[in-house]
């Protein structure tokens, strides 16, 4: 397995821990925290910051989904 294929699978642990994350701290379903973050683009988003994200405890994924949820619900 080489660096990229191990970078995507990264990628989708960051993306996954954060759905779990933010549907556990709203007491929500994953399914229902998955819909919200596929309204925001979060997946795109979360794995674009793969390069900073990814030095990080995986808890740090789940605090900056939820920084940017808060800020999208506070606007719409």
């Amino acid at each position: 397995m080489g660096y990229d294929d191990c970078a995507e699978i990264d990628k989708n642990l960051l993306v996954v821990t954060a759905i779990q994350g933010y549907a556990e701290n709203h007491n929500i379903s994953e399914s229902e925290a998955y819909e919200k973050f596929l309204r925001h683009d979060m997946l795109n988003l979360i794995r674009s910051q793969y390069s900073a994200l990814h030095t990080q405890s995986l808890e740090d994924a789940v605090c900056f989904a939820e920084d940017v949820m808060r800020r999208y619900e506070s606007v719409g």
